[in-house]
């Protein structure tokens, strides 16, 4: 009897190693009933247009705190109520160009693009939950409240930035999310954390700092020139930067500074393995809470996410050939 128990153990445990991340599942999930053909234009409005009343301001005011994030809730701001943020980070440290750069986590678009279904949570999200998934991760902090003119004012910048695209239709809109790397890549290869760090060395560390703790602007709540990638003020290891694919995809249209994804500065291979490097389990970052609950359905679960009690190292740094259907 004790022998059949241990084998059904072990069944179990095949069957939850073994279990894939399923494109059809998500795109299942994910629909939304929209149905259209149409080319869809990437356009980034001119500023100039935002109108001169409440709404304009409000605008405004959300594009400044996607640039200046660290200035108004950041955790030196001499408010102690408006410490929102865990970090000096600001929202455009991974939003590009106050969130219009193409490829990478544009919001261009986004406005049109929730409610939502999101794998991580296995529920529908709103824009404002969004938000606040950031807050909680890369910003490493804490939600801002539903009815505060912090998050209004993000959403209405958001939602300028959305104007003339359908409702539901801008999943196809080309440059609104990351470009990933060769996926043929990742499935037989592991990403080389040494040979990652040679890359860093050579193009990221004349910004980022040798040890990752970026360059500080002068004065308090003032944010970074080029932000750290890790230590204690950076994002957290629920953050979607600290998924191995999710940064790699970022870095290769992004990174160095001038990159895009038309025209890269690194190859797949290198944006991998300094992806690898960054993330890697000597360089300090902070946890985030709960996060064993992230991704509760293992159809659903992206192939990169790694919570060492829960994951393999392989799921860390691959291949992930096998954990993709």
């Amino acid at each position: 009897m004790k022998k059949v128990m241990v084998v059904a153990t072990l069944s179990a445990l095949c069957v939850t190693t073994l279990f894939s991340f399923d494109a059809k599942v998500l795109k299942e999930r994910s629909d939304n009933g929209y149905k259209s053909d149409a080319k869809l234009e990437y356009k980034i409005p001119d500023d100039k247009n935002i109108p001169n009343n409440q709404f304009g301001d409000l605008v405004k005011y959300g594009k400044e705190l996607i640039v200046h994030t660290s200035k108004y809730i950041g955790p030196e701001v001499e408010d102690s109520k408006m410490r929102y943020a865990g970090n000096n980070l600001n929202c455009q440290s991974c939003h590009l160009d106050a969130g219009t750069k193409s490829y990478s986590s544009s919001y261009i678009g986004i406005f049109a693009a929730f409610p939502q279904y999101g794998a991580r949570g296995d529920s529908i999200g709103t824009l404002a939950d969004r938000i606040n998934g950031c807050m909680q991760r890369s910003m490493n902090g804490k939600s801002l409240p539903l009815d505060s003119k912090e998050i209004k004012a993000m959403q209405a910048y958001m939602y300028w930035l959305s104007q003339g695209y359908p409702v539901a239709g801008v999943d196809k809109l080309e440059g609104r999310s990351l470009y990933p790397i060769d996926r043929k890549m990742i499935k037989t290869q592991a990403a080389n954390p040494v040979k990652g760090g040679v890359v860093y060395e050579q193009q990221c560390a004349s910004c980022h700092g040798a040890n990752g703790e970026g360059i500080k602007n002068e004065g308090r709540a003032n944010g970074y020139m080029y932000p750290p990638l890790w230590g204690e003020d950076t994002y957290n290891k629920g953050a979607g930067m600290y998924r191995l694919l999710k940064a790699a995809d970022f870095i290769k249209s992004n990174m160095p500074l001038g990159a895009t994804k038309e025209n890269p500065i690194l190859t797949d291979e290198e944006a991998y393995n300094v992806a690898a490097f960054i993330n890697m389990d000597s360089h300090f970052r902070p946890d985030k809470a709960d996060r064993i609950k992230d991704f509760p359905s293992e159809e659903v679960k992206a192939p990169d996410v790694y919570r060492p009690t829960i994951e393999t190292k392989e799921n860390q740094v691959g291949p992930f050939g096998k954990f993709i259907k």
